[in-house]
């Protein structure tokens, strides 16, 4: 059945009405090939003619196509826009790569107002240079990325693993039990990451949560290869080792979807991992990270090797990294000591 055609044969909009509010990020790319005649006008960072600046321009016309979306495609959704990142690189041989990511907090998808965005950067470039030449090429305009919506993200599954196989013994009770915001915090993680993932899981020892209110979650139970983190995250990556995978340990009090926001919006393919870098000390975070299948070697690697320690694999990574900032807190929890000084 065609979605944008009602029962009497006529064009309608969707109703998105009984879907839950989800937070979604797509990133578009479009590209436009500049002739020879354009390279004089380059100053390093930006095409400056009589108009003005190129680029600029473009990427202020870019963030007024997105808002405008609604307005042009018929049938698109009027939806709330939190964030339009324009990104615009030019390369040695003149073509003008454009990427555009947007986040909302929606019903609905927001792939189309990143393609929007994109393709009209492109158009105000050539209207901008079409004074020096009209030789110029548009190229192709495709999704690169979405997130958000139950759907494949990033032309793959992307699937969530909240870690909770640990004994917990200097806390002296079960960490992922613990409440901070009314529900075990286990369950919360999954919860967030239920918003963007297409199924999430848990890690865990076999037998660990029975008898528990988290003994019906879906849960991948940890091989016995290696202690720690790095066994949960193997065995996840061996059950489906082809998915971006978004590893999330229970002991974060301070874990939320903006946090996911982040990790998503600045997802690169060809990294191994996507991961905040440790507020206190020069390291990559791994265990509140996304990582993409090319981090499963890694991990099977230093497992064969006798490595128990993910913060070792990551600094063998090609790992892009964020700066922990705004609500973003890795903090974790160990002790009953640190646990009464969570202020949630």
């Amino acid at each position: 059945m065609l979605t944008h055609i009602d029962q009497n044969n006529m064009p309608s909009m969707v109703d998105v009405s009984a879907k839950e509010v989800n937070t979604r990020v797509a990133t578009a790319e479009s590209s436009i090939q500049l002739p020879e005649s354009m390279r004089e006008y380059f100053t390093g960072s930006d095409f400056v003619l009589k108009k003005g600046p190129v680029f600029q321009t473009a990427i202020i016309a870019a963030t007024m196509a997105v808002k405008k979306t609604h307005e042009t495609i018929p049938l698109c959704h009027q939806i709330p826009i939190e964030s339009c990142k324009v990104n615009i690189q030019p390369s040695d041989s003149l073509k003008i790569i454009v990427t555009c990511t947007v986040k909302t907090s929606s019903k609905t998808g927001i792939e189309m107002e990143a393609m929007h965005g994109a393709v009209v950067a492109c158009l105000t470039i050539y209207d901008m240079c079409k004074a020096v030449s009209h030789e110029m090429i548009l190229g192709e305009t495709k999704l690169l990325q979405k997130s958000g919506g139950k759907r494949l993200v990033f032309n793959r599954p992307l699937r969530g693993l909240v870690l909770t196989g640990g004994k917990s013994s200097r806390m002296k009770r079960d960490k992922a039990l613990i409440e901070y915001q009314g529900v075990p915090h286990a369950e919360y993680i999954k919860s967030v990451l239920g918003k963007v993932c297409d199924e999430v899981y848990l890690s865990a020892r076999e037998g660990q949560w029975s008898d528990t209110s988290l003994e019906n979650i879906p849960t991948i139970f940890d091989s016995k290869e290696s202690e720690g983190p790095i066994s949960g995250i193997l065995t996840a990556f061996e059950k489906y080792p082809d998915s971006n995978w978004i590893i999330v340990a229970c002991d974060l009090p301070y874990f939320n979807e903006e946090t996911i926001s982040q990790l998503l919006e600045n997802y690169c393919e060809s990294s191994d991992a996507i991961a905040f870098k440790n507020s206190d000390k020069d390291f990559a975070e791994p265990l509140c990270t996304l990582y993409t299948p090319k981090a499963y070697s890694l991990f099977k690697t230093a497992v064969e090797e006798g490595t128990s320690c993910p913060v070792k694999v990551l600094k063998n990574a090609r790992v892009k990294t964020l700066l922990q900032s705004g609500v973003v807190n890795l903090a974790n929890i160990n002790t009953p000591l640190e646990l009464e000084e969570v202020k949630i």
